[in-house]
């Protein structure tokens, strides 16, 4: 991977230890909570002070990346005279992918070296594992940047994003269900089961009652397509650390696995709520 960079936004979930094993470079985001402006990188909340106001009835809201900030993040690593490869958050949920797209195609009229942007069409640590698959095929192989790119492209719509929330008046808040569906859901303790479609986009599959079993069905979906040829399996939680651990350790007890357990990024998180939680792997399809 020494003659290029591959490069994310905080949006990919993804462990530090990871970013700094593969040299991953990373976009900084931006949100708000309370009208109080937060980044990523330079006055992060932590997740429990997040999620906790939230619960608290606090207001919060995310921005995409624009493109001047698209544009300086790409530019530092073209400066390196390395190929780029950015791997970008769904353009179904944002339009920071598309500020990506401009800013490179800009960039690559004035560089010798070239920037090439993928659509994960993923989100959270489903666009972290998308990074980490690519990572490790540039480990073991020796592939360019456009080829990383390509295979990136063949590899993201097998990556399964599968979750659940605690609490649909988040959901409704950003217009996915009506208030009074969300109402009645939680009165009776319905909780969906979604997924993140071939648009990049979250769609309901199921619903079920009751919080247990819809962390088992979670795990029952997976059982359903998990290729265990890929043994990356990433687990997102929303301040439900122990819901996390329950899942995880049904995943570890039928398929040896381990899977990596990671606060989930507040992007989804303002717009899911406290006590989401989702798991990521590669399946034959989504």
């Amino acid at each position: 991977m020494n003659n290029l960079i591959i490069s994310t936004e905080a949006t990919s979930d993804l462990p530090q230890q990871i970013l700094d094993k593969y040299g991953i470079r990373v976009t900084d985001v931006n949100y708000f909570v309370d009208d109080k402006p937060y980044n990523s990188k330079t006055n992060h909340m932590s997740e429990q002070d997040f999620y906790g106001s939230m619960r608290k009835g606090s207001d919060t809201k995310t921005t995409q990346v624009n493109q001047s900030e698209a544009f300086e993040h790409l530019k530092a690593l073209m400066d390196t005279g390395k190929d780029v490869l950015h791997i970008g958050f769904s353009s179904g949920l944002s339009g920071t992918f598309n500020n990506f797209k401009l800013a490179a195609e800009e960039l690559n009229k004035t560089y010798p070296n070239k920037c090439y942007v993928v659509d994960s069409l993923c989100a959270s640590a489903g666009q972290g594992l998308l990074v980490l698959l690519v990572c490790k095929k540039a480990q073991k192989e020796n592939l360019s940047a456009q080829q990383l790119a390509q295979y990136a492209e063949e590899v993201k719509l097998r990556i399964n994003h599968i979750f659940t929330v605690d609490d649909l008046k988040y959901l409704a808040k950003g217009g996915r269900i009506s208030k009074a569906s969300a109402k009645i859901a939680n009165i009776l303790r319905i909780k969906p089961i979604l997924k993140m479609d071939n648009e990049g986009k979250l769609v309901v599959t199921n619903k079920v009652f009751g919080r247990k079993l819809a962390i088992n069905k979670l795990f029952d979906k997976m059982k359903t397509n998990y290729d265990p040829y890929f043994s990356d399996i990433l687990i997102c939680e929303a301040d439900c650390k122990g819901d996390a651990d329950y899942l995880a350790q049904l995943i570890k007890n039928n398929f040896g696995i381990e899977p990596i357990i990671v606060p989930l990024d507040y992007f989804i998180g303002s717009h899911s709520g406290p006590g989401t939680i989702s798991v990521f792997y590669v399946g034959d399809k989504r």
